[in-house]
């Protein structure tokens, strides 16, 4: 079976005025739009543990099934690397309920508001998403490796910029500084 690689970095950013100083002719590919998101695990926390997750999203009366394993050559790249399996589904709600009747758990929720463009770069066309969430807004480019360094690169970004945790992730570790169980990033 081919595995599917998910290349991207996140950076915070309050706009994308940045990139547009930069030179990117962002072309509009799904217009600003909630998202709200259930990640999945067993009650023994295995995928976390594993550094991987399976999430639930749920957009207007759609949603996407995805499992995201960490892969190895992941931690010696300034990019987030690692597989991504992805199922859409028309009813993003009874498959949490589904997948709770197998035995797993709704783990932690996450929300955020994005939209979505897309840029090419020397002849690589790259996903340009911003996200405004709770803790703050975001830009997240996924593309293949040369693309996406290329563009943190053109945008005026340094490896300083990129930040490799996902949002549940920054979630646990503004919890931990406050000094809080891992709460919800909800609005």
């Amino acid at each position: 079976m081919a595995t599917n690689l998910e290349i991207e970095v996140k950076i915070a950013c309050d706009d994308l005025e940045c990139l547009r100083r930069a030179g990117f002719n962002l072309i509009l590919a799904r217009p600003r739009h909630f998202e709200d998101n259930w990640l999945m695990d067993w009650p023994d926390q295995r995928l976390f543990k594993q550094g991987a997750a399976l999430r639930v999203r749920s957009v207007e009366d759609e949603g996407w099934v995805t499992f995201k394993g960490e892969v190895e050559e992941s931690a010696s790249s300034v990019l987030k690397i690692r597989e991504e399996i992805e199922a859409h589904t028309n009813a993003p709600l009874r498959m949490a309920e589904l997948l709770e009747r197998i035995g797993l758990r709704r783990a932690f929720r996450y929300q955020k508001y994005r939209t979505i463009y897309t840029y090419a770069l020397n002849g690589r066309e790259l996903k340009i998403a911003f996200d405004e969430t709770p803790m703050g807004n975001f830009i997240e480019i996924e593309g293949d490796e040369m693309g996406v360094l290329n563009a943190i690169e053109q945008a005026g970004f340094t490896r300083s910029n990129i930040i490799r945790e996902s949002y549940p992730e920054l979630q646990a570790a503004r919890c931990r500084e406050s000094g809080l169980s891992l709460q919800d990033l909800v609005f």
